[in-house]
């Protein structure tokens, strides 16, 4: 659960100069509140309810104040901000499991108040739920100063946001690069009031499918017409995170770096599925201009491929076959083209550039390799593989499958994890690399090293101890024993990018870098599937604000 202070000071214009009689009438000082919390996160079952409190406190040392609090839905705009709408308009609202008690407050100078929010998820629920509690001057009311009742002259709305995960349920996470253009800045008026007109905006609309919300992190890769890489940029928007039925932008800004020509821009958006999306598009840069959009009328393909993953265990020499079912949900028909490439990761779990995998052996084989799909239908496709008798251990690859069209192309596909042999071998060890401390926070680092000869799934908790050393009361002469105090405790939900045999993976956690001069010790844990997880731990001081590790 996130809890965030928040303090609003209302913001208007006045004809009237505080404090003056005008007609009879006193105008108001804008109210001064905070509240906490700004953000409810939470994992919560079918049939359960949710109950936690708002604080609400008065900041005004001489005006009493009358809010009333209701729920509401949530809708986010393409830059990624939560908008506030009337309960029940969107489907995924809460509004009507949400109790508020009481709804009416009066807040005196200087009081805190507390109302009481309780959401009961109903049963045979699935997937996520959104909404707010919207925090408002109740119509009607007043306010009063200096013995004199008065109405404010303004109006004003907060929230408190709430994001429910609902556990147990069926959470379908499908996601789309729904468009995909370069443009200069100067077209984008919001992005030219930060940067100016000469900059260039990469923007790919990535539209959450699914029922819950996703966390959408973009890279973006410029290739040339001959598919050399010449730069890589991240992308974001917004705080990350996408609500279902959602489309946001998730940008990159660059200063014009590119010598006139024509190129691919290649965004890569990984949402929490085994797969990440991906779209590419062509533009072209010349002295004075740079553009890349799809045609207008044409929308990107929206190709799903079912399941992203294949765990398949085979014996050496012998055939084996799966079947793959692909579905066109877009409105348009495509063709398909289909290649095979070794499966590889990077040390932070992302997919390695094509150019960098080599190519799949012969024995691996996809039927029909190209075909035509219609909008709304799906096809079967066959993946068969006869591993060489001399095989053994676990075998990696990537099926791809590529819809293109004239201007631009999207990519979903396959992971295929193949094991040949009779024996698995889950080994692993950790290593705490580096304590780097740093202005806002100090970073640790370590790397999981995959020892087996089968790939492996990691789950990661980082817990950070203060230590109080052992010692003797001068009074009674008692031994208190050394304690520990928890500072902070992490927990990572398991990485989709499976850690490959031989293949290590980098993990960074962020503590706190204003700790207090002390002893200090900290724990990794890594559960990988073996017969036991990995720990590794180290202890270090901090003296006068630095950090020397033991």
């Amino acid at each position: 659960m996130r809890h965030t202070r928040i303090t609003w000071s209302a913001i208007f214009i006045c004809l009237t100069v505080f404090g003056l009689f005008i007609g009879g009438e006193v105008c108001a000082q804008s109210p001064n509140l905070s509240f906490d919390p700004l953000l409810i996160e939470r994992s919560v079952r079918a049939g359960e309810t949710l109950n936690y409190s708002i604080s609400i406190q008065n900041e005004s040392m001489f005006e009493p104040i009358t809010l009333e609090l209701n729920p509401c839905d949530i809708t986010e705009d393409i830059s990624g901000t939560y908008r506030l709408v009337p309960a029940g308009t969107t489907s995924y609202s809460l509004a009507a499991w949400t109790q508020v008690e009481p709804q009416v407050i009066t807040i005196p100078p200087g009081h805190e108040r507390s109302i009481d929010v309780n959401v009961s998820i109903p049963r045979g629920t699935s997937g996520g739920r959104y909404g707010a509690v919207a925090i408002a001057p109740k119509e009607g009311g007043s306010t009063s100063l200096m013995g004199q009742t008065v109405q404010a002259p303004f109006k004003f709305q907060m929230a408190s946001f709430m994001e429910l995960e609902i556990s147990g349920g069926a959470a379908r996470r499908e996601s789309f690069i729904s468009d995909l253009n370069v443009r200069p800045s100067a077209e984008l008026p919001s992005v030219r009031q930060q940067v100016g007109d000469e900059a260039v905006v990469y923007s790919a609309e990535v539209t959450n499918a699914g029922n819950i919300h996703i966390i959408a992190r973009g890279n973006l890769v410029i290739q040339t017409e001959d598919g050399r890489t010449v730069a890589r940029y991240p992308m974001g928007g917004g705080k990350g995170l996408i609500l279902p039925e959602t489309t946001v932008a998730l940008r990159s800004v660059t200063r014009p770096n590119l010598p006139p020509g024509n190129y691919r821009a290649k965004a890569v958006v990984d949402y929490g599925g085994s797969r990440p999306a991906v779209a590419d598009i062509g533009f072209t840069v010349t002295e004075s201009y740079v553009e890349g959009k799809i045609e207008e009328g044409k929308t990107l393909s929206r190709l799903v491929v079912e399941p992203a993953e294949l765990d398949i265990q085979a014996k050496a020499g012998a055939f084996s076959s799966s079947i793959l079912e692909l579905a066109n949900r877009g409105d348009e028909p495509i063709e398909v083209k289909s290649k095979i490439i070794p499966l590889a990761f990077s040390e932070t779990g992302e997919f390695l550039p094509e150019e960098e995998r080599g190519t799949a052996p012969g024995w691996v084989e996809v039927s029909p390799a190209d075909f035509a799909l219609e909008p709304g239908r799906s096809r079967r496709v066959r993946l068969s593989m006869r591993p060489p008798k001399d095989a053994d251990g676990g075998y990696y690859y990537d099926l791809i499958f590529r819809s293109a069209g004239a201007d631009a192309a999207v990519e979903s596909g396959t992971n295929v994890l193949l094991f040949v042999g009779s024996e698995v071998v889950k080994d692993g060890r950790l290593e705490i690399t580096d304590l780097k401390g740093g202005v806002d926070a100090a970073t640790v680092d370590a790397v999981f090293t995959n020892l087996g000869n089968y790939h492996v799934n990691i789950m990661v908790d980082f817990i950070l101890w203060r230590v109080h050393p052992q010692y003797e009361e001068e009074e009674t002469g008692r031994i208190i024993p050394r304690q520990t105090e928890t500072i902070t405790f992490i927990s990572l939900p398991m990485d989709t990018a499976p850690v490959l045999p031989g293949t290590v993976r980098k993990l960074s956690f962020q503590i706190p870098a204003d700790l207090e001069p002390a002893e200090y010790e900290m724990a990794i844990r890594v559960d990988y599937g073996g017969e036991e997880p990995v720990i590794e731990g180290l202890i270090f001081s901090v003296e006068g604000g630095s950090d020397t590790g033991d």
